[in-house]
């Protein structure tokens, strides 16, 4: 098993975001009349549909509740930190040559702005973020399209059921990290290719896998 590309998602899985978030979304609760979340365990729990459904939120309210979690977040983000012992997995698989990459829901700005002040933005080849539904799904495929690699020589990096559903819809392998937004038992009926309780735990595995550079050099992804 070797992976010419590496992929990430953001919250919850590079950077420790889920603190601010989880107020952010409290804030949010009487404006978009939905409940807070008061039980932050029983939430890791449960699927997005669940969530979804155990607070309230009606599909249609996503995008603009997803809009005004983003604004909120940016004046946040240069103090966010990366999860612990993500910095040096991250350097580490850089200075490997690693292509690597984020796809997440969260905004572009927001990411390198967190990336930045942690030093670790140039490790990233792009970051892509999305504001559809099943966005992830997409973007995964445009990058396989762009990239001209194989589902097989790709990975994501994510922490949540979405992520490994997403993933697996596209055809690549998936390792979810239980530091996240799920719980390791959710996780863990979802099959992903690996699971992983702590970053050098990733760190292990990856280079137990191998690494490769792919044949010639594949376009750079361009923004949607």
């Amino acid at each position: 098993m070797r992976y010419a590309l590496v992929l990430w998602d953001f919250d919850g899985t590079l950077a420790d975001t889920l603190p601010g978030v989880l107020r952010i979304v409290n804030d949010l609760a009487p404006q978009f009349g939905f409940r807070p979340i008061t039980d932050v365990q029983a939430a890791r729990d449960t699927t997005s549909a669940q969530f979804l459904k155990a607070q309230g939120i009606p599909l249609w309210k996503l995008p603009a509740l997803r809009h005004a979690i983003v604004t909120r977040q940016k004046d946040q983000m240069a103090s966010v930190r990366l999860c612990p012992g993500m910095p040096e997995v991250l350097e580490r698989l850089g200075r490997s040559e690693c292509r690597m990459g984020i796809v997440s829901s969260n905004a572009e700005d927001n990411i390198r702005t967190c990336l930045r002040a942690s030093g670790v933005e140039p490790w990233f080849e792009f970051v892509v973020g999305y504001s559809r539904l099943l966005g992830k799904q997409r973007s995964l495929r445009r990058i396989l399209r762009q990239t001209a690699l194989d589902g097989r020589d790709v990975l994501y990096i994510g922490d949540e059921v979405r992520d490994i559903e997403a993933a697996q819809d596209v055809g690549l392998d998936v390792a979810a990290v239980t530091w996240g937004i799920n719980s390791r038992s959710l996780l863990a009926q979802h099959s992903p290719t690996q699971l992983i309780d702590r970053p050098e735990q990733l760190l292990d595995w990856l280079e137990g896998c191998g690494l490769r550079q792919p044949d010639g050099e594949p376009e750079l992804l361009l923004p949607e």
